[in-house]
């Protein structure tokens, strides 16, 4: 059975430079946002998303893997799942959301920034991610 559904990557900061305080908040963050587009999209399944920092919360503890691994399996996802991406608040601070950003450009996929978290803005997103799911397939 095939899906209308658009799928979003979430960018943002992660590693902090490893402050195990930052990268929760940073983990928080991005749940905060997770949580808001499943309970905007939950019953019209228009819009889903992807972030790093769920499915691989807190392995750089967990495993021993280099960090690269988790760069090439992110892009895999993103490549093969992602329709378009949201930007976090702070993301120009974090290396490797500089680089997501920048692969979603030359992907030509489009881009979606959350200037911060106050529920106005986050409500906002959710009506421009539900006219970009609903005009012309998500195209």
């Amino acid at each position: 059975m095939e899906t209308n559904m658009r799928i979003v990557g979430i960018i943002g900061p992660y590693f902090s430079g490893g402050n195990r305080r930052l990268i929760d908040h940073n983990i928080a963050n991005t749940q905060y946002l997770m949580i808001a587009i499943a309970n905007r999209f939950g019953q019209n399944e228009l819009v889903g998303f992807f972030s790093p920092h769920s499915h691989t919360a807190r392995f750089e503890k967990l495993a021993d893997t280099p960090e690269h691994y988790y760069h090439t399996l992110d892009d895999a996802i993103y490549d093969r799942a992602c329709d378009g991406f949201i930007l976090l608040p702070d993301w120009e601070h974090s290396s490797g959301a500089k680089r997501d950003r920048e692969r979603a450009i030359a992907q030509c996929k489009p881009i979606f920034a959350l200037d911060d978290y106050d529920k106005a803005t986050t409500n906002a997103l959710l009506d421009e991610l539900e006219k970009w799911a609903t005009t012309q397939g998500g195209e």
